[in-house]
């Protein structure tokens, strides 16, 4: 069985932004957003929280919060 996606994935997915692309929408470094991506659990904090919200509003992308969460046996 296929592990569920963490929150960081999910969100780069349905923005549809390559790890560069996706730090460059929220002026971050790179690395830290390659970390994300690939860290176990991938929890996204209040503060990168705001700034992907903002950046799907911009890109006209819907999140939600079941996005910027885990999965209920993930958490």
């Amino acid at each position: 069985m296929a592990k569920a996606p963490t929150p960081w994935q999910k969100v780069a997915a349905k923005l549809a932004l390559t790890p560069s692309e996706l730090a460059a929408e929220l002026k971050r470094h790179r690395s830290k957003i390659s970390r994300a991506l690939r860290d176990e659990r991938g929890l996204i904090n209040g503060r990168d929280q705001v700034m992907l919200l903002s950046a799907a509003r911009r890109l006209g992308v819907s999140l939600t919060l079941s996005d910027l969460m885990p999965e209920e046996g993930d958490a």
